[in-house]
């Protein structure tokens, strides 16, 4: 009896073992089947992301022809805008030709070379008019320094020396460190001697042969004061 019970015991554990032996290789294909999906999944999703990686690159060149193309584009309406105002600007002056004086459809070189002529004829109304409009259309030109010192000079040869004084000194207030100082000075300093002003004509002078001694005005201006002693 105590044999037979012994027998039945150890049958009973080896199918107890047997079943558990069998379960066990249940779950390990399982999990294998599983771990095969999943790295199936990864594979799939490098894939997937060399594929969007490839996209974005393409996305970016896309991106970057299409600003280069929009700033060519852009640069040539900004060329086109200002061919647009120079064209509008030659329309507009034709159209106003007929009814303008000569020198004010000239181009600013132009208008300050047939001034400077007119001065140099004599002409000196007809000059006097030119630097005007001169430095009316064009007051911060390079030019315009000149043009007031010839627009005194001319308002001197009609005897306006008043306004020969006041031209002188625009200059002067305008440009303090003009080149043209020295001739400025002086001579603003001779038209206002005309209009009784001599003590302010000497301190000019004598400002041009202390600041400048070495300019040709230096010499002028020492003649000058010398004869209003």
């Amino acid at each position: 009896m105590h044999k037979r019970i012994t027998t039945f015991i150890f049958m009973a554990g080896s199918g107890f073992l047997l079943s558990g032996c069998i379960a066990s290789e249940r779950d390990m294909s399982t999990l294998k089947l599983q771990l095969q999906e999943l790295n199936t999944t990864i594979v799939q999703m490098q894939s997937n992301q060399a594929e969007l990686a490839s996209k974005m690159e393409e996305l970016n060149q896309n991106l970057s022809v299409s600003n280069e193309n929009f700033s060519q584009l852009d640069g040539q309406f900004s060329g086109l805008s200002a061919k647009l105002d120079d064209i509008s600007a030659i329309v507009h002056q034709m159209a106003e030709q007929k009814e303008e004086k000569p020198l004010q459809s000239l181009l600013p070189s132009d208008l300050f070379a047939e001034a400077k002529k007119l001065l140099d004829k004599g002409e000196n109304e007809q000059a006097v008019e030119g630097f005007k409009l001169y430095l009316s259309k064009y007051p911060d030109t390079e030019q315009a320094e000149q043009a007031y010192i010839l627009l005194g000079d001319a308002y001197v040869a009609v005897g306006q020396t008043k306004q020969a004084a006041i031209a002188y000194a625009t200059l002067l207030q305008k440009n303090p460190k003009s080149k043209l100082i020295p001739s400025a000075r002086l001579k603003y300093a001779l038209s206002i001697v005309p209009l009784g002003k001599k003590e302010e004509a000497k301190k000019y002078l004598s400002s041009v042969i202390k600041d400048f001694p070495s300019a040709p005005e230096a010499a002028a201006a020492k003649t000058e004061l010398s004869k209003l002693k």
